[in-house]
């Protein structure tokens, strides 16, 4: 009686793993057969077609919804398709995969040896524009991008890499703040004290990078409070506060 109660707890132990695999191998084959990618869609595109989204996602009706690879999906559409800001992959069962974007607005441009680049609030390069199209984005004096590349954030020497990061900054709250119709131009030469026109009568210095959303405040609610007549100055490089300086 011990001897065959001892063979079949050898058997349940062996049974064990064997009935795991089994059902492993159970599961993989039915993922492998059934949630077949058969429609794909594509929300939250303007600039690009669906047609361009899906095809730079390299996906294809027929995929396993299981077995793609959402961060390789998300980077080929970064590195094809420029003014995509963000992409999100989300699999709706039983067969259908949506991809929803975020595009990128061209806000501004720089120039380089080969030409004027559009940018986003980012310094995302996004593409050449002519001279019609440079017409409705901001100007960015004091900055040349080295090598530019399509889809890369602007490229500077050593020196120049603060100027990228306080001009994405301040393009960040003009996007944010909706003043793209408000500056014209923006002079980052000084990092120090970078300075841009506002409202086409005044000049804005904003002094170091520092507490950005905050000054950008303070020219909102002194904006405010000037008279139409007025033009000069308005200086937040001493103290963060606003000081206006008349031509």
């Amino acid at each position: 009686m011990a001897r065959r109660t001892e063979k079949r707890k050898k058997r349940s132990i062996l049974f064990a793993p064997v009935s795991f695999l089994l059902v492993c191998m159970a599961l993989i084959f039915g993922l492998s057969v059934f949630f077949r990618v058969y429609n794909i869609e594509v929300s939250g595109n303007s600039y690009y077609t669906s047609e361009e989204i899906v095809e730079a996602s390299g996906i294809e009706q027929g995929d396993n919804l299981f077995f793609i690879n959402r961060s390789s999906v998300v980077a080929r559409i970064y590195a094809r398709l420029p003014y995509v800001e963000r992409a999100d992959i989300r699999r709706s069962l039983p067969n259908r995969l949506v991809i929803e974007v975020t595009e990128s607005g061209a806000i501004a441009y720089v120039t380089a040896e080969d030409g004027d680049w559009a940018i986003d609030r980012s310094c995302k390069l996004l593409s050449r524009v002519d001279e019609t199209e440079r017409a409705a984005l901001i100007r960015v004096d004091g900055l040349t991008p080295i090598a530019p590349e399509e889809g890369q954030t602007i490229a500077a020497g050593e020196a120049e890499r603060a100027k990228v990061t306080y001009l994405s900054e301040i393009l960040y709250q003009i996007s944010t703040l909706g003043m793209q119709d408000d500056v014209t131009w923006i002079d980052i030469s000084s990092v120090s004290n970078p300075s841009f026109d506002y409202l086409g009568r005044f000049t804005v210095k904003l002094g170091a990078s520092e507490d950005v959303d905050y000054k950008f405040q303070c020219l909102l609610s002194a904006s405010e409070k000037l008279a139409d007549g007025d033009r000069g100055t308005l200086d937040l490089s001493i103290d963060k506060q606003v000081h206006l300086i008349y031509d």
